[in-house]
């Protein structure tokens, strides 16, 4: 019966956020980790490729990894063979929110001034790590299409805004100059990784670059960003009188703002943008607004209850039998996909923004996650039709590429916490950080 699907939703989301918990209390309490580590992990256990499959094994719409039919769906447009995948959904909504606060809660002066720094630190860790996931599958699948190198490449450019943010958040390090610099270097890095998306997928689908479509995409992408950054710089206080204020009486103001964030990160959509840097945006927007205590204290509670659902969604995603075949090709790729980033994020940082060894090195690790986005590249390449009709990338690439995600993701918060660890010490004795 149809209603049963619907109680069997309600029990995989329980499972999801229970797991979620555990994991992250166990990391947490015993190997002394960020929270998000256990989260990943716990999706890995209990996806369907593992403990959930062999459970749940007869019944997937338990932990809904497959989609699950809707009556009149493709009627509504939603998809066009008429699934649906709810639980997609609640961690699209999951992150959305989580980037709102963390925009909220973000400096927006400071993210301005570190606009700059951060461009030129999103520009650095672009180039190499594109460079080396593209010589590298060339190096081991020389015969894979051209196409499907460039997916590698492209996979290795992305950065997960989400997963930075809430490394900073677990590790209290979000309004630092170095987050904040993390912080607009993971939008911009993003717009670019749409960009050079949009490139590879054209590429693979033509055969062509389609020049038109690729500068429409920059400069919307750009300006619809740089509008939203300055209409929240310049009319806070109009913000705050118009907008917010009249919810006043009513003790509605952060529930406002949160939905206002949630239609900036359904609009940037139509210029390409992922949603979760207009959350984010959309956060920084009622930074400067004098209601923004007002509005963490609401949503914040919200946020640290949705965002552990999304880890440990995304965990669930990694099939690890399926990275059996490639296994010293992902470790190549996900030590090149590390190296590339510090190396291209720790120049600007250091020579650029001045900043000492260890602020540099803060800035360079932060940029490592894939995440959720280099899995997100890498199923557009599985997807899109190649010219003989084929998906571009090869399932044995697409295994590899979804290592990079999982262990970038699984080894930033413990390659940080030195460098953290060494940045109170020494400001514990008055030097430079």
């Amino acid at each position: 019966m149809e209603v049963e699907i619907y109680f069997k939703f309600i029990l995989g989301f329980v499972l999801i956020l229970i797991a979620a918990k555990i994991g992250g209390v166990l990391v947490e309490r015993f190997l002394k980790q960020p929270a998000v580590i256990g989260e990943l992990l716990a999706g890995v256990v209990i996806s369907p490729f593992a403990l959930g499959g062999l459970i749940f094994g007869s019944d997937p719409i338990i932990l809904n990894f497959a989609h699950i039919p809707f009556e009149h769906l493709s009627e509504w447009g939603l998809s066009g063979d008429g699934h649906f995948s709810v639980m997609e959904v609640i961690s699209q909504i999951a992150v959305i929110v989580l980037l709102f606060v963390a925009g909220v809660e973000t400096d927006v002066r400071s993210f301005v001034r570190q606009a700059r720094l951060g461009a030129l630190v999103a520009i650095g860790g672009v180039l190499l790590p594109f460079v080396f996931g593209y010589l590298m599958t060339m190096v081991f699948f020389p015969d894979a299409p051209n196409s499907a190198k460039l997916f590698m490449g492209a996979v290795l450019v992305a950065t997960s805004i989400g997963i930075t943010v809430r490394i900073l958040m677990d590790m209290g390090k979000l309004h630092t100059r170095a987050g904040t610099t993390i912080l607009v270097a993971a939008v911009i890095d993003d717009i670019i990784g749409i960009v050079i998306l949009s490139v590879v997928a054209s590429i693979a689908h033509t055969g062509a670059v389609e020049a038109g479509h690729i500068a429409v995409v920059t400069v919307a992408g750009f300006a619809v960003w740089l509008f939203l950054l300055f209409v929240g710089v310049k009319f806070h206080r109009q913000i705050s009188r118009f907008v917010l204020k009249p919810f006043k009486t009513s003790e509605a103001i952060p529930i406002v703002a949160l939905l206002i964030g949630f239609l900036i990160a359904y609009l940037v959509t139509l210029v390409d943008l992922h949603p979760v840097v207009g959350a984010y945006v959309a956060g920084l927007m009622f930074s400067a607004c004098a209601e923004k205590e007002e509005i963490i204290e609401k949503i914040r509670p919200i946020m640290l209850f949705l965002a552990p659902f999304f880890f440990c969604y995304l965990g669930m995603q990694v099939d690890v039998p399926a990275m059996a075949p490639v296994a010293a090709f992902a470790a190549v790729l996900v030590a090149l996909a590390i190296i590339g980033k510090i190396i291209g994020c720790y120049i600007p940082s250091k020579f650029v923004g001045r900043f000492s060894n260890n602020e540099a090195m803060i800035v360079s690790v932060g940029m490592v996650p894939r995440g959720e986005v280099g899995l997100i590249v890498a199923g557009v390449g599985l997807l899109i039709p190649g010219a003989l009709g084929t998906g571009t990338m090869p399932r044995e690439l697409f295994g590899a590429a979804v290592a990079v995600s999982l262990f970038t993701t699984l080894l930033t918060p413990m390659m940080l916490k030195p460098f953290f660890r060494r940045a109170a010490k020494l400001e514990s004795k008055g030097m430079e950080v």
